[in-house]
């Protein structure tokens, strides 16, 4: 055996154990260092975090100083002048204070149900809900938020933190959260009674239609006591608290009904309602008698006007959207916030605008429709609740599907409202007493907007006729959405085509017969077709044809393009379309929106945004929200000029002149659609734009759409009846052109200026760079012979020169001077045949004389 090596073997090995032992313990004593360093970390960040959480909390409100109750004061309205014309309800009338035994456990179980299901169990703060709430947003990856706000934290936010703005930095926000939920433990445990956070909280919160708390909105929506709501109704309310404009029951009831449904669930669920009161409540028709309310509904106070609706709503979205306020926030601030709303509106023009408006005499008939509620019981004791539908469909179904809700008078909508009761009567049951509303509503209907276009200010709105018995009601300048026939022309078809199409107003399509994508005809509105038109002509004469050619030729989805950078909000992609420019879109647009995108032409190109106040002071003095011009380019000026200078001959000679008016200059579009169901005049002046619609409210024809053009020359001429002349200021870059306004090219001297139906040679304005260089190409001069009337020939002695038109369609104006296809191929063949029988006579005395004698000297002498 080789003991020396196995002295060596263990040796090596020994090294090697004492190496590993080294090893290990340095892993172990680094280990160590490491875990003792990170929990020094997590000690010294806890420690960092503590003293930060206490200053927090060190910063947040004393909580014996708060003082949770609502408190609110007057705003107030002030025109362009600074006259007060108007003030918004402050708390004490738009708020009634109701204890907590006056309303309904019902009321405080779907409020707890929906907003707060852990009211009654928690401190203050819901744990378990921050929990599914933080969980739900790292699963969703931050794409869904669910809030975790309890009542008590509502309450404090709503009436404590009432400078509370959305923060820009996270910072800011953690910190106020952590504020908020430390204060919600302590005025729990200060108060110690659910009852009483629950009673400030109902009497606080924003419920839609200037309503502050429960009761407020109990009369609102139900016109009773809270104490007297149904099970039903109460989850109404209930359901409005998250968003106050999208769930509003008489705006959205759709999305109201949804969430009232969740709420009734929720009451279910936690054993609030018993599954027969939740059926019964689920079958109930409550949104028909939230209408029937808000039909019959007035205000006690002086009814605010449309204008000043308009304003609110402005107001109330800039609080949000620009200060960061929730809607419980911004309609507190607007309504007993005592700001002081220094409004665009001109006092005069606004009267002038509501008087015409007003007056019957500038309608074509004088009708009214009925807005008819009643609750009938029949024989089996039922309850149904009835409306004017139930009248229409009665009486379409007896006298045919014309008949319509818009009578001679008051007195005929009453007969006929007394017949369908009558029939209802006779089928044994009976009305239930004080149900039955009604309301006479004027028609047609019209609505009015100004603006001027320099500063985006709008002086005047007015959103219908007739009485108007309340605030907040149906706005039909701002909130109500037609079609806007013709005056789409302009802005989706020649706006784009001048600025970025590469044309001009000497540009010409074939106004022809031609059909839709759909294969039915496109016809204009006259029924007849004039061949070869300028756009300039198709604006005066708002021809079809010429609109749609136009818009392919930019495209539909230009066009649209350029319609969104005109401002309007109410358009889908559904509406990039060939036919876009006639107007027929899905939805609609405002009247405001229409005013908004003409006045951006009269401001040379430039879009303002619609502003209806200039600044906002807080009750203080201070300034909240100073509210200067949003605008950006839409238009070249040249081509906003352009536009102008061809709308100009829609007032003096197209389809506009009855909106013409001596003492100013004067650009405009009208509009109708399809049947003449909407009625819309569209025009400026170097001072305002004014756009008014007609029409029923049920889109009945109009039978004389002439009134809105009536309406506009009254109330701008009498807006301007002491206003200097102006013209319309024609930019640099503006050059004139002869052309044929047959081909929109240079004209042919001698030839375009002979058309048989008298020159065609006019001036033209271009933008400088766009005069066209070549020269007309259809007109054609063809020598004839006057004889024959065929293209002359080299025999023809009586020839002449007729002018023709070349490339043009059948069926138009141009149809009985078109040049034939093969017309110079038939030549006249007249005169060729005479030149033919003389040669042939020649020949003949030829031969008779080669043939005779000579003559004898006494002939010759003869």
């Amino acid at each position: 055996m080789d003991y020396s090596k196995k002295g060596t073997a263990r040796k090596h090995k020994k090294m090697s154990s004492d190496k590993a032992r080294m090893r290990h313990r340095f892993f172990l004593i680094f280990g160590k260092t490491l875990l003792i360093i990170f929990f020094a970390f997590i000690i010294i960040g806890c420690c960092a975090a503590f003293g930060i959480y206490r200053g927090v909390l060190a910063s947040a409100p004393d909580i014996d100083e708060i003082d949770v109750s609502p408190t609110g004061y007057l705003s107030t309205i002030y025109d362009d002048k600074g006259k007060e014309i108007d003030t918004l309800i402050a708390a004490g009338a738009n708020r009634q204070y109701v204890t907590i035994d006056e309303i309904p456990k019902n009321l405080q179980h779907a409020f707890v149900a929906i907003e707060d299901e852990r009211f009654y169990e928690h401190n203050g703060i819901d744990l378990k809900g921050i929990l599914r709430a933080g969980f739900r947003f790292v699963a969703t990856m931050g794409k869904s938020r669910q809030g975790a706000s309890t009542i008590t934290q509502q309450l404090l936010k709503n009436n404590v933190f009432t400078d509370w703005v959305n923060e820009e930095s996270l910072s800011s926000k953690i910190k106020r959260k952590i504020q908020e939920q430390y204060l919600a433990v302590q005025l729990e445990k200060k108060v110690n009674n659910k009852d009483w956070i629950l009673e400030n909280y109902l009497n606080t919160i924003n419920l839609g239609q200037n309503s502050l708390g429960v009761q407020s909105a109990a009369e609102r929506y139900f016109g009773k006591d809270v104490s007297d709501l149904t099970l039903s109704e109460c989850a109404v309310i209930a359901a409005i608290t998250q968003n106050p404009s999208g769930y509003n029951p008489i705006s959205y009831p759709e999305n109201n009904k949804k969430r009232m449904q969740k709420t009734l669930e929720n009451m279910l669920k936690f054993k609030y309602i018993t599954q027969e009161e939740y059926d019964k409540a689920m079958k109930d028709d409550v949104y028909a008698r939230i209408q029937k309310v808000n039909t019959e509904h007035s205000n006690t106070n002086s009814n605010s006007s449309y204008f000043v609706d308009e304003l609110v709503e402005q107001v109330t979205n800039d609080l949000i959207t620009l200060k960061g306020y929730t809607e419980t926030q911004a309609y507190k601030m607007v309504y007993s916030g005592g700001l002081q709303i220094y409004s665009t509106q001109s006092s005069d023009i606004q009267s002038i605008c509501e008087k015409t408006l007003s007056n019957s005499a500038n309608y074509p008939t004088e009708q009214t429709y009925i807005n008819w509620y009643a609750k009938y019981q029949d024989k089996n004791g039922e309850v149904t609740a009835l409306t004017e539908q139930n009248i229409l469909k009665y009486y379409q179904k007896k006298l045919g599907s014309s008949y319509s809700l818009d009578y001679a008078d008051k007195n005929a909508a009453a007969t006929a409202i007394e017949g369908y009761k009558n029939y209802m009567l006779s089928k044994g049951g009976t009305f239930v007493k004080n149900t039955e509303s009604v309301k006479y509503i004027p028609q047609p209907q019209a609505s009015v907007t100004i603006m001027d276009q320099s500063t985006g200010e709008v002086k005047a709105l007015v959103g219908g006729r007739g009485d108007k018995e309340g605030s907040m009601t149906l706005n039909r300048a701002s909130n109500t959405y037609r079609q806007p026939g013709s005056t789409f022309k302009v802005l989706s078809a020649y706006a784009p085509a001048l600025d970025t199409g590469g044309k001009t107003l000497a540009s010409v399509q074939d106004d022809a017969p031609t059909k839709k994508t759909d294969g039915s005809a496109l016809r204009n509105y006259d029924g007849t077709y004039r061949g070869f038109t300028t756009y300039r002509e198709a604006i005066e004469k708002s021809i079809n044809v010429v609109a749609v050619k136009t818009l392919a030729d930019i495209t539909p989805q230009v066009g649209y393009d350029y319609l969104l950078n005109f401002g309007f909000t109410s358009l889908s992609n559904q509406d990039i379309v060939q036919v876009l420019c006639l107007g027929g879109i899905t939805k609609g647009v405002s009247n405001l929106e229409l005013t908004a995108a003409y006045a951006t032409i009269a401001n040379a190109g430039t879009y303002t945004k619609p502003r209806f106040y200039t600044k906002i002071l807080d009750h203080e003095g201070n300034v909240l929200i100073d509210n200067t011009p949003q605008t950006h380019t839409v238009l070249k000026e040249t081509t906003a000029w352009l536009l102008t200078d061809a709308m100009k001959g829609v007032v003096t000679r197209g389809t506009g002149v009855r909106c013409n008016f001596q003492g100013q200059a004067i650009a405009g579009k009208s509009g109708t659609t399809s049947n003449n169901r909407d009625a819309w005049f569209a025009g400026y002046t170097p001072y305002y734009t004014c756009v008014v619609w007609g029409g029923y409210d049920d889109n009945k024809t109009i039978p004389s759409t002439g009134y809105v053009k009536d309406i506009w020359k009254i109330i701008m001429s009498q807006t301007h009846a002491k206003l200097s002349y102006k013209d319309f200021t024609k930019p640099k870059g503006i050059v004139s052109a002869s052309i044929c306004k047959k081909s929109g090219l240079l004209a042919v001297d001698g030839v375009c200026s002979r058309d048989p139906r008298g020159s065609c040679v006019k001036t033209e304005y271009f933008a400088s760079g766009t005069v066209p260089t070549t020269y007309c190409n259809h007109h054609v001069a063809v020598k004839v012979c006057a004889e024959s009337g065929k293209a002359a020939g080299p025999d023809c002695t009586n020839i002449t020169t007729r002018i023709f038109i070349t490339g043009g369609s059948k069926g138009t104006a141009d149809s009985a001077y078109l040049l034939p296809g093969d017309f110079e191929s038939h030549i006249c063949d007249i005169h060729k045949q005479q030149q033919e029988t003389e040669e042939d006579t020649d020949e003949e005395d030829d031969t008779d004389d080669s043939e005779s004698p000579p003559p004898s000297e006494e002939e010759e002498e003869d």
